[in-house]
């Protein structure tokens, strides 16, 4: 079983505004969401992370303990960049009757969400977005959960 923060190869990672080196991902990233503060805002990611201390299965609460992690680390990169993210909303989390984890966030125009599953190859992603942004949908597998947070997180980036 491969965790989906494996090495990743950098060279492989979409040409967009976002870009991390594998070691900027898999080193020292858990329990990093509890540090980030908007300006005059609640941190995002805070409200979610809640859900951990209620997911059974420790595989998947690892997984969503770095999933948070990990969208925490950009998001303090982007603010330290001078972005103004306080239109950002919170994440939600919820664990399901399975054990998987989904974990939603709802902006005006748009929808993103991340499932965490026991069986790591059923966690996947979904962008949902409106007319506003020409009625565009996508989705994948989080197997390789870095592609895909910068692919979303981007996404967001240009459309808030």
């Amino acid at each position: 079983m491969t965790n989906f923060l494996q090495e990743t190869d950098s060279q492989s990672w979409p040409e967009e505004v976002l870009s991390f080196s594998s070691g900027d991902v898999t080193s020292g990233i858990e329990g990093y969401a509890e540090t980030f503060r908007l300006r005059g805002e609640s941190n995002p990611v805070k409200q979610a992370r809640h859900i951990i201390s209620q997911i059974e299965n420790t595989y998947v609460a690892k997984q969503v303990d770095r999933l948070l992690s990990f969208i925490n680390m950009i998001i303090i990169a982007k603010e330290q960049e001078g972005v103004d993210l306080s239109s950002i909303p919170p994440l939600h989390a919820y664990v399901e009757g399975d054990g998987a984890v989904s974990i939603e966030w709802i902006f005006p125009d748009f929808r993103i969400g991340f499932n965490i599953e026991p069986n790591p190859d059923d966690s996947g992603w979904h962008l949902v977005a409106g007319k506003k942004l020409r009625d565009k949908t996508e989705s994948g597998q989080l197997g390789d959960m870095v592609r895909a947070v910068l692919h979303v997180l981007n996404f967001i980036f240009l459309n808030i």
